[in-house]
């Protein structure tokens, strides 16, 4: 006979349930005698956003990624044609690879700007475009604006829409390391 049996149990030869993983009104890991026992802590839920942060930081570092080769692409094809018909882009004095780091850097803080609005507002996915597309008309506007060779500036719109785009597009995907 084991501790705990009774006379039914022993007819069926059975140990009888354990009562270690019973649940207390929905809340597991309670038992019933120990739920309302002032010793133990009511169980609190996480606080903040159910993120997965793994998932999370790698699609930002992705997203920083692509908008790196983007922008050194884009901006060395740019320099490329202007070489071709023997005119020199200026380029606002940067490198393909100065393009690169400023793709890279911009997806960065678009993956912080994300976690800051998911944080704080109802719906940060529509914050999130909204808030990043208008900076990436004005990142297009500023060039054709301020650049005094027309065609310099309308090249420079070029590279930093097609540096602003795979940013919107990837980092506005980061609902998908939301657990839900």
């Amino acid at each position: 006979m084991y501790p705990g049996q009774d006379d039914q149990t022993r007819r069926m030869g059975q140990q009888p349930e354990s009562r270690a993983y019973s649940q207390a009104g929905g809340n597991p890991a309670y038992d019933e005698p120990y739920a309302t026992d002032p010793g133990y802590p009511e169980r609190r839920e996480p606080r903040g956003p159910a993120l997965d942060v793994g998932k999370f930081v790698g699609s930002v570092a992705a997203t920083a990624l692509v908008a790196a080769i983007a922008g050194w692409l884009i901006s060395w094809v740019v320099d490329a044609v202007f070489t071709r018909f023997g005119h020199q882009w200026a380029g606002g004095g940067n490198t393909p690879t100065m393009y690169a780091v400023y793709g890279a850097v911009a997806a960065l803080l678009a993956g912080l700007l994300w976690y800051l609005l998911l944080v704080g507002t109802a719906n940060p996915q529509q914050f999130f475009s909204w808030t990043v597309g208008l900076l990436i008309v004005a990142a297009v506007a500023l060039p054709l604006l301020v650049t005094v060779p027309f065609l310099d500036g309308l090249a420079a719109a070029i590279v930093h829409l097609l540096i602003g785009l795979p940013i919107l597009a990837l980092t506005g995907s980061l609902n998908a390391t939301l657990r839900r």
